[in-house]
């Protein structure tokens, strides 16, 4: 927690690898890690979902969700595998306000959006996902909606840091 321009985004972006740290340290697990790059963070188990969600209006849900590191059967997507994960990795956190995973995600509300963008942080096998101000824009509502969605997450052994 802290005012705006406090440094909560920055200390976000050096412990996911968007910056690199120029003093100090990161420990994980009790060893010091070197994190450089975002593929560092993710090998630790490090996910995080951003203030803009990064999701694209133009694809879909399981398209969002795969986007970067798409399952792939020999030189073709893996359409129904992705599916499936998408799928499980939704009903594990018990959404259930998404119609359909094949929805544009234009078509989507700001909370139904952040969900996305938190089980897209969560299909990876996280064990720890960092939330950079994840009910900024929302109303009470989906506020309510996407803070319950966070203690289903800790609920499941993850870590979970919330930026607010």
């Amino acid at each position: 927690v802290g005012d705006n321009g406090a440094g909560k985004s920055t200390l976000v972006k050096c412990v996911s690898g968007i910056y690199t740290i120029d003093a100090g340290t990161v420990t994980f697990d009790g060893n010091q890690v070197a994190v450089h790059t975002p593929r560092d963070a993710a090998a630790l188990g490090i996910e995080v979902v951003y203030q803009d969600l990064a999701l694209c209006d133009n694809l879909d849900i399981v398209q969002n969700m795969f986007l970067g590191r798409e399952k792939v059967r020999g030189l073709v997507l893996d359409e129904p595998t992705m599916e499936q994960m998408a799928g499980d990795t939704l009903a594990s956190l018990s959404v259930r306000t998404v119609k359909s995973l094949r929805q544009l995600v234009a078509s989507l509300s700001g909370g139904q959006r952040q969900t996305v963008a938190i089980a897209k942080a969560v299909l990876w096998n996280s064990r720890v996902v960092i939330l950079d101000e994840p009910t900024a824009a929302l109303g009470v509502a989906q506020t309510a909606q996407v803070l319950e969605l966070v203690r289903r997450l800790a609920d499941n052994g993850l870590g979970v840091v919330l930026i607010s």
